[in-house]
């Protein structure tokens, strides 16, 4: 768990160093949540989006970061992980980062993006894939500065997708085993999906919900996902549920009440300009395993322009028609 945690951190590489040269990614006290005119709460991040993190350095001059974190034992380590820009064009508005040790140590993968107006919001993601039977994944998302919510009314925000799985993917950036290795001890390097997702927040009620579509596990579509409405908190966060969307063909029978994972994210900028946030599945290939996938878990991340504001993300095409 600790190492994947530690990937986790890495999405602090893609969005740099504030301009005091401090880490934006470094957590506040967990015993901070913040509030609508102060620091971040940085440190309230759902446990089943964020898992165990204790601290990031980053430095930019070398492109590349330390990880410390726990294991299990408790037992401290550092690691560092580096960009792999040659992964990118696989996750679109993402930058990507991994670490191996050595050819029979695991492979982490870790995306991270930060908000293409102001900038003020960011999230990352990190998956540590096998052997042994388990995977370690977490995420991660941050704001800069305070929340103060827009004027009434509904806002759209949108942009694209990035998960990892405990599925094995193309296995590019491994590092090559001897030809007499046991199987069994052969690393996976996590599989990628991406997707677009579309969210609308109320802030007359302090509401949101959306929807991740045109999903892809490498090449395989994947049925869409619903975000399904809950509230959004006075410090501009958000927690809630995902189900399949009902009327995609892939999703099984009956996917509506089914919860088969978790959301959330935090809302910033300049008049609610970024959303950024992250989800965890349980199940990602519709009810009753539609493509016989057993077994399987996702981790991903959303980081998200409001339509209409300078530099928006717009993959949906869909910003000249909403708010």
């Amino acid at each position: 768990m600790a190492r994947l945690l530690m990937l986790f951190l890495v999405l602090t590489l893609a969005a740099g160093c504030d301009s005091d040269g401090t880490n934006p990614f470094d957590r506040d006290d967990p015993a901070d949540p913040g509030d609508p005119d102060g620091e971040t709460p940085s440190g309230d991040i759902p446990e089943t989006l964020a898992g165990d993190v204790t601290r990031v350095r980053y430095d930019p001059a070398d492109n590349t970061i330390v990880v410390e974190g726990l294991t299990l034992d408790a037992t401290p380590f550092e690691a560092v992980y580096s960009r792999a820009p040659a992964l990118e064009a696989n996750v679109p508005g993402y930058q990507v980062y991994t670490a191996q040790d050595d050819a029979l140590d695991r492979h982490s993968t870790a995306f991270a993006a930060q908000s293409n107006n102001s900038g003020a919001v960011r999230a990352g993601v990190t998956v540590t894939g096998g052997p042994r039977n388990r995977f370690f994944g977490g995420t991660y998302y941050e704001r800069d500065g305070g929340f103060r919510p827009p004027a009434g009314g509904l806002v759209t925000y949108t942009g694209r997708y990035a998960g990892l799985t405990n599925v094995g993917g193309s296995g590019e950036d491994l590092i090559p085993v001897p030809g007499s290795t046991n199987p069994e001890l052969i690393p996976d390097q996590a599989a990628e999906v991406t997707g677009d997702v579309f969210m609308n927040a109320d802030f007359s009620d302090n509401s949101i919900e959306g929807s991740i579509v045109n999903r892809s596990l490498e090449g395989t579509t994947l049925p869409s996902l619903v975000l399904i409405s809950t509230d959004i908190a006075s410090n501009g966060t958000f927690f809630g549920d995902v189900e399949f969307e009902a009327s995609d063909p892939l999703s099984g029978d009956n996917p509506v009440g089914n919860d088969i994972g978790d959301y959330g994210g935090i809302i910033g900028g300049p008049d609610g300009d970024g959303l950024a946030g992250s989800i965890t599945l349980s199940e990602f290939d519709g009810l009753g395993d539609q493509l016989n996938i057993e077994n399987e878990e996702e981790y991903g991340i959303f980081v998200l322009d409001r339509c209409g504001t300078p530099g928006a993300a717009d993959p949906l095409g869909i910003c000249g028609s909403v708010n």
